[in-house]
């Protein structure tokens, strides 16, 4: 943990970047200040702070994301021209040796009104956020910028989406960029990923419905009454390439597009039996070619094995997943997909769900407060030959009231394995696979937990420390990874006062 410092009220954490050689920094932002304290890489002492007014930002002005290309740090932010009816995504350059923007306001994209998410900027006031999405390749030197036009036709059934895609290199240098008229209806076509690879063609994965009726199963067959695509972009070629996912009579849940270290897409997906529900019978693997064909990745279909899932669970839930004739995971969230150098695909899942609360006063007034439930961890491993070599089950229960909070994991990984960083009870740390964990509460502190996954599937836990012994409160999910093994986030201690913490692991 290194030297204290502070920040003004209600400051949003960017993130933190750096190395070893360089030096680290965290960027934060508070209305028209950008804050930029930089640490040295040993001590994680404060060595400079400034603080950058940005008089140019409008109420429309939003922080996007910071892009990390290993060697080069990106700031990107964007801004919406009402009177001109023009959007704009702009970068600044920093440099983490001095801690200073070496490129300011740098334009990369201009556009039309884009879509996005409602925000509540003050007092009933709202601004749109979540205007783009960015994706990298696989080795990190490309990155594809992609957003969604204000719809021309209100009715879904009229509208076909038009979708903005821009690649650039390492250096922020625009390799090409397009707007597409998508080839179906708002009605029967949803987005589900985008993704880039090493060439900079870009990519869409869609879920196509075979009506506007948007049914998930036929009524006349059982099957789904829908199928994915996989729409390809390039520089050169205004026309979309497309190609079908076969799912056979399965039900696709979450679905990812990501390249591997061949230059093909690998299609990642979480799949059931049933066309109701939230559970999860397994992962589905596809794979698109550089010749642009589709086709089961190995085996295709890897169904979790319940005797791993039996795991960590009281002997009556036990009886009742035996009792299905098919059990499902319930509630399962893909949280990182990754694709190693030598082929094999890590699936990292976490089961999430939130229950409502509905309260009646004796007016007649009804008010809802929610729970968020953070559970089980699951890690999936397929290796270079498609054979689906284990499924680990990581117990953990954490519960809140307010969002996420101190709950959730960061993963991480390195040649020996997969990390998870979570706050966990210190009751759990000791579980046998007979025992069922114990709660951890949001904002009441917790044990710092690191759990390994080897590369052969041996699950090992460490505890780092007590963050009520050290009299802070840390935000695993908020967690950036920084000179390969290391994770590095803030430590909140009382009032508006920090601390940087850098977790090594082995």
């Amino acid at each position: 943990m290194g030297s204290e410092y502070s920040l003004p009220r209600k400051t949003e954490d960017l993130a933190y970047m750096g190395n070893e050689k360089d030096g680290i920094v965290n960027l934060s932002l508070k209305k028209e200040e950008l804050n930029i304290i930089r640490f040295d890489p040993k001590t994680l002492n404060q060595t400079s702070e400034k603080v950058i007014e940005l008089p140019e930002a409008t109420k429309n002005f939003n922080s996007e994301k910071v892009v990390d290309f290993n060697t080069s740090y990106f700031w990107l932010h964007s801004d919406w021209d009402k009177d001109a009816g023009t959007e704009y995504l702009y970068y600044d350059k920093i440099d983490v040796p001095s801690g200073k923007i070496t490129d300011a306001n740098h334009k990369i994209i201009e556009a039309t009104k884009i879509a996005g998410s409602a925000t509540m900027s003050g007092f009933y006031r709202y601004k749109t956020t979540n205007k783009y999405e960015y994706n990298y390749d696989a080795e990190q030197k490309k990155l594809l910028v992609s957003y969604r036009l204000t719809p021309e036709e209100r009715n879904d059934k009229k509208n076909y989406d038009k979708i903005g895609l821009y690649v650039f290199d390492e250096h922020l240098n625009k390799l090409w960029g397009n707007e597409f008229t998508m080839p179906y209806t708002e009605a029967v076509m949803d987005n589900s990923d985008f993704s880039v690879d090493s060439k900079g063609n870009a990519y869409l994965l869609a879920k196509v419905y075979d009506s506007d009726s948007r049914r998930e199963r036929d009524k006349s067959t059982g099957a789904p009454a829908y199928h994915y695509e996989v729409l390809k972009f390039t520089k050169d070629n205004k026309k979309i390439i497309t190609a079908t996912v076969t799912i056979d009579d399965y039900f696709i849940r979450e679905t990812t597009l990501i390249e591997n270290s061949l230059h093909e897409m690998i299609i990642a997906c979480t799949y059931s039996k049933k066309s109701k529900g939230s559970g999860t019978d397994g992962i589905f693997l596809a794979i698109l070619d550089q010749n642009g064909k589709i086709a089961k990745y190995k085996n295709g279909y890897y169904e979790f094995p319940l005797a791993e899932l039996e795991k960590f669970e009281s002997a009556r839930s036990k009886r009742k997943m035996e009792k299905k004739d098919d059990y499902e995971s319930p509630n399962l969230k893909v949280r990182n997909v990754l694709i190693e150098g030598d082929g094999s695909v890590f699936i990292a899942c976490e089961e999430y769900y939130v229950v409502s609360h509905a309260y009646t006063s004796s007016s007649g007034y009804t008010t809802y407060t929610y729970t968020y439930y953070y559970e089980d961890m699951l890690g999936a491993k397929i290796n270079a030959s498609g054979k689906f070599e284990w499924l680990r089950k990581i117990p953990k229960k954490q519960r809140g009231s307010s969002g996420r909070g101190t709950m959730s994991f960061k993963l991480i990984s390195d040649a020996s394995g997969y990390y998870f960083l979570y706050l966990d009870n210190l009751k759990n740390m000791e579980l046998t696979e007979e025992d069922v964990p114990k709660y951890h509460m949001d904002g009441f502190g917790g044990q710092v937990v690191v759990s390994k996954l080897s590369n052969s599937g041996i699950l090992s836990k460490e505890l780092l420390f007590d963050t009520r012994e050290e009299e802070i409160m840390i935000f695993p999910a908020d967690f950036d990874r920084i000179n390969g093994n290391q994770f590095i986030g803030r430590a909140k201690l009382k009032k508006n006062l920090y601390k940087p913490l850098l977790i090594t692991v082995n």
